[in-house]
């Protein structure tokens, strides 16, 4: 029994020794990795790191590297996937940013309105970005974002033949003539004969609008200021506005589809009540 117990003492000796070194070891690491720890955050506290602020067109070229050249191209010159931004403008940057519609999560896609993918600073940065293009390339300018006249407080011809504000009445006809057709009356949108989307104006804040018909995002054409002026798109922006919940005068609105759906209820429930007289009258005879 004595034998055993020496035997188990001697074991147990034999293991102590094996471990002490690898304890031994990382003991010492400890203290020297706390040693150095120290001493590392003594001289950042006596010596503080100096940081330099990017300006906003530093920032802007940076977010542009980082996620609209693999696209765009450096610089924004464009390539087989994207095309040329040297002209895009201001306009252009803050709508598609704004509105959620950049980046595209694949090339060729249509541009469909999202949550915006940066903050209103990263946007503001990539805009100022994209508008100093031309300086860079040494060519004309894109569109700049526009500036909307006020609304006339009376919508009466002295107030239509006012330069400085536009009126509701006018909004309608420039509307009706050059928006209507894809955007519906109401601008409840719709969809094209290739698939394209048009979409609803229901929502749509006052730039964005301005914005749109500067910059015509695909399907829409681009309503440069030959086509209309700033009077026009003016009048138009608070048009769509109005239409956000506008007056209905009588009748049921239908979601504002226009006459053709309004046109085709009618029909229906026309010709169905005179189906179901004429079957009543039948019934009798």
């Amino acid at each position: 029994m004595s034998r055993l117990i020496a035997a188990s003492r001697a074991g147990l000796g034999r293991r102590r020794r094996l471990l002490a070194g690898p304890v031994a070891v990382l003991a010492i690491g400890l203290v020297s990795f706390g040693f150095f720890a120290g001493f590392s955050g003594t001289s950042s506290a006596t010596q503080p790191i100096v940081t330099q602020q990017k300006s906003v067109l530093e920032e802007g070229q940076y977010l542009f590297d980082e996620h609209c050249s693999s696209c765009h191209g450096a610089a924004g010159v464009g390539s087989t996937r994207a095309p040329s931004l040297i002209h895009a403008g201001a306009a252009a940057a803050d709508f598609y940013l704004v509105t959620g519609r950049m980046p595209l999560n694949a090339a060729g896609q249509q541009a469909m309105q999202h949550t915006p993918f940066f903050n209103s600073h990263e946007i503001e940065a990539l805009v100022s970005y994209v508008a100093d293009l031309p300086r860079i390339h040494s060519t004309f300018p894109g569109p700049a974002i526009p500036s909307i006249l006020p609304l006339c407080s009376a919508n009466t011809k002295a107030a239509a033949a006012n330069p400085n504000c536009v009126t509701l009445s006018y909004g309608q006809q420039t509307y009706a003539l050059n928006c209507a057709q894809c955007h519906q009356i109401g601008g409840a949108g719709g969809i094209l004969a290739n698939g394209m989307i048009v979409p609803s104006l229901k929502s749509a804040p006052p730039l964005v609008v301005a914005e749109a018909m500067r910059v015509g995002p695909q399907p829409m054409p681009r309503f440069g200021t030959g086509q209309l002026d700033e009077k026009q798109l003016s009048a138009v922006v608070h048009y769509v506005q109005y239409l956000h919940s506008p007056e209905n005068r009588g009748g049921l609105p239908i979601s504002g589809f226009g006459p053709v759906a309004e046109g085709f209820v009618g029909i229906l429930v026309g010709f169905g009540l005179l189906l179901f007289v004429a079957r009543m009258i039948g019934t009798r005879g």
